[in-house]
């Protein structure tokens, strides 16, 4: 059973004596059975947030996220167009678990469902995004966090489509689908970034079509940049995750071709993943919320509505419902973002990009009408 907000301001109050704590209320999100949270509001009208966690899982993730905060300088943070808690004060409580107590950040959970394409809190989602996976990794180095590489991704991925396997629940069509794609080599050329990894519409804040605030860092890592665009294409919106990737590529000029497909993918995997934890746990009403969700989207694919997942499957902007942004588009979008001021050399590179796409399409339509000798690999070689 958790504690009452009446014991989490007390602890608060232990660990920041000059908390002068005028009410307190329970705070509820996408963390629920990790954290015991709780608002505290003060005299002067200052808020703050005391965390405990309720398992081993919440203990570890505050643990992460204590250390970021803690790595995050003045300087990296004026960086970021958005805020960032900090900490104002730990303690224990007596069966030693650690209590943390944060500024409070103001904003709404953001609302893909409200949201147009066109949207500027949209637009402000992709440069946040962007933001973050320009943060210097040797931050997340620093603070011992995970790092992946994009083969080590795909095998971890891997790794975890053979659990779900093994549920038995999961239609064959589905499974098919993907590991084809994570046996795409093509689909993971991309370049490791920084990566949030809990990217979802509770932990980002939106104040006047704006993101104002990023929270719970605790998953932070270096990995798939398409980690964080997962959410934005599980709504199955493909006019939002198009969107938000241009506002995101207009900030960050690392160009990654399939990072719209892994992201699709990672979404799918997503609801695997929970079907997963419910049999891992034995909770029937878990099971029974990710199987309807897969057969979903097993009918979507039947009925040709979910996109291809294959490299080669980007298709002019617009053309059809569910169809992919092209390489051409970004770029030329790039180019027609830029200052009248902007250099030439910039708008040289964004070209150079938009000559290799066209080039490697070329390559991919010859590619269909002859036959590809791949180079021998053993059984344990991934790429």
């Amino acid at each position: 059973m958790g504690k009452s907000p009446l014991i989490l301001a007390a602890l608060a109050k232990a660990a920041v004596p000059g908390l002068d704590i005028k009410s307190v209320r329970r705070l509820s999100g996408a963390q629920l059975g990790l954290f015991d949270s709780a608002v505290l509001s003060c005299v002067d009208g200052t808020e703050f947030v005391v965390r405990i966690p309720e398992s081993t899982a919440g203990a570890l993730e505050l643990d992460v996220e204590t250390a970021v905060l803690k790595s995050l300088s003045p300087a990296t943070r004026a960086k970021l167009p958005f805020k960032v808690t900090k900490i104002i004060g730990e303690t224990t409580d007596s069966t030693r678990k650690r209590v943390v107590i944060f500024d409070y950040l103001y904003g709404s959970p953001i609302d893909l469902g409200r949201l147009m394409s066109n949207s500027p809190a949209l637009i402000s989602v992709g440069e946040a995004i962007s933001a973050i996976h320009s943060l210097d990794p040797e931050l997340v180095r620093a603070a011992g966090l995970p790092e992946y590489s994009a083969a080590e991704q795909a095998k971890r991925r891997m790794n975890e489509l053979d659990s779900v396997v093994m549920t038995g629940l999961v239609p064959k069509v589905l499974l098919e689908r993907w590991q084809d794609a994570l046996e795409d080599v093509s689909l993971f050329q991309y370049t490791p970034t920084v990566v949030h990894g809990e990217m979802n519409e509770s932990n980002i804040l939106e104040q006047d079509q704006s993101v104002s605030a990023v929270l719970n860092w605790g998953a932070l890592h270096i990995g798939d940049p398409a980690d964080d665009f997962s959410w934005i294409a599980g709504k199955r919106n493909f006019d939002l995750l198009d969107a938000a990737r241009i506002a995101y590529s207009q900030g960050n000029r690392v160009f990654d071709s399939t990072l719209t497909q892994r992201a699709v993918l990672y979404s799918e995997l997503s609801h695997a993943r929970w079907l997963l934890h419910g049999t891992q746990i034995k909770d029937q009403q878990i099971i029974d919320e990710a199987t309807a969700e897969l057969a979903v989207l097993a009918a979507e694919l039947s009925d040709g509505i979910l996109p291809s997942l294959s490299a080669v499957s980007f298709a002019a902007f617009g053309n059809t419902e569910g169809s992919f942004v092209s390489d051409s588009f970004v770029a030329e979008t790039l180019v027609e973002s830029q200052d009248s001021t902007g250099s030439i050399e910039a708008i040289d590179e964004v070209v150079i990009l938009t000559e290799a796409s066209a080039a490697q399409e070329s390559e991919q339509v010859d590619d269909k009408t002859r036959e590809i000798e791949l180079p021998e690999k053993t059984d344990n070689e991934l790429f």
